[in-house]
């Protein structure tokens, strides 16, 4: 004889599909907002220390091409602010809004002429300053003689653009250049480059 009660099954509901609930997306969202909040700084610190460091190291690696080349050929290696419509140099200290370049000075005249030979043209650290400064010690340009020593010892002050000097002083860097052609960051809060 067969049971059947157990024979009988009796038809299940449908299982419901379940969504989220507002108090969890609120909740979620509420975490989220937390998370960036406290993630945001640092990463526009991180942002500022990155752009920062690649702007120094593509100047010092600039200044180290120009200074083997000027050793290499046996000639004056110039590094100077171009003007925006030719290869001329611009007689500045702000170097941040001009492209800068380095070329063998052929008839050692310290610019920019026919004849001169073209090396490399790096970016402008920042065309539109108002994010990264650079600042040349004095106006005029780095010179490297035919034995690698610069014409003259001078630095230039990487940084961030701000009124807070503070900041200035934690995303900045100095680079030094003595007259034996050696190449050193420094710190940006010196007035002078230390002897090396």
């Amino acid at each position: 004889m067969c049971d059947k009660r157990a024979a009988f099954h009796p038809p299940s509901s449908p299982a419901r599909a379940r969504g989220v609930t507002l108090l969890e997306l609120l909740v979620t969202v509420i975490v989220l907002s937390v998370i960036v909040a406290l993630a945001m700084p640092s990463m526009r610190d991180f942002l500022v220390s990155n752009r920062l460091s690649s702007s120094v190291n593509g100047f010092i690696g600039l200044a180290n091409l120009a200074r083997s080349e000027a050793i290499v050929r046996n000639q004056d290696v110039v590094i100077c602010p171009k003007n925006g419509g030719s290869n001329a140099c611009v007689s500045t200290t702000a170097w941040n809004t001009h492209d800068i370049q380095a070329f063998v000075d052929v008839d050692g005249d310290g610019t920019f002429s026919a004849g001169d030979i073209l090396l490399k043209t790096q970016a402008a650290v920042d065309p539109a300053n108002t994010q990264m400064g650079m600042d040349r010690s004095a106006a005029g340009v780095l010179t490297f003689g035919s034995a690698g020593y610069a014409r003259e010892a001078q630095y230039f002050k990487v940084y961030a653009i701000s009124s807070d000097t503070a900041y200035q002083a934690r995303y900045g860097r100095m680079i030094c250049v003595s007259k034996v052609g050696r190449i050193r960051v420094a710190d940006y809060t010196l007035t002078t480059c230390p002897d090396f």
